[in-house]
């Protein structure tokens, strides 16, 4: 009993901060929400050019989608927000901050699992051409394997090091 008095003399007047911004948006609805109406609306985009065929516009939807997740979550280090964290994730990148570097949450399994239905629907449109298996693979590994738990905290050839 008195251990839980001394907490809650601990809480009065305080408020909960999360110290890395990066750890709580990506796990709302929302965002997931969010994020495939703005993948739909890219397609919608690509799609619209008269010039570019069923295939084309998936493939270059997958391709934009592949080369910016992978700037943004695996090449891109530290908080892009003021955070409290006193410089702890200044290292991290935005995929290692996630849900605080634990593995196979729900908010990490939406984003494994979303490239490779983008992936497989670039496919299926495509007609499973070998051309555009070889065109959409490059940027699908480029997003795939950096997610893969193995690959947490890793920096190949040197690559974003320091």
């Amino acid at each position: 009993y008195n251990e839980y008095k001394s907490y809650l003399r601990m809480q009065v007047g305080t408020a909960t901060v999360e110290s890395n911004p990066n750890a709580i948006y990506l796990e709302s609805r929302y965002f997931w929400i969010a994020y495939t109406a703005s993948v739909c609306f890219l397609h919608l985009m690509c799609s619209c050019f008269p010039f570019m065929s069923t295939s084309t516009s998936w493939l270059l939807t997958l391709n934009v989608h592949n080369i910016g997740n992978f700037w943004i979550m695996h090449y891109i280090r530290g908080s892009p927000f003021g955070a409290a964290d006193q410089g702890d994730n200044r290292r991290l990148t935005h995929w290692e901050q996630i849900n605080h570097g634990q593995q196979w949450t729900n908010t990490r399994k939406f984003l494994i699992i979303f490239p490779v239905i983008l992936f497989l629907l670039c496919q299926h449109y495509s007609g499973y051409t070998f051309e555009v298996l070889l065109l959409s693979s490059p940027s699908f590994l480029l997003t795939f394997i950096p997610k893969q738990p193995f690959m947490h905290m890793k920096r190949l050839f040197g690559v974003n090091k320091y």
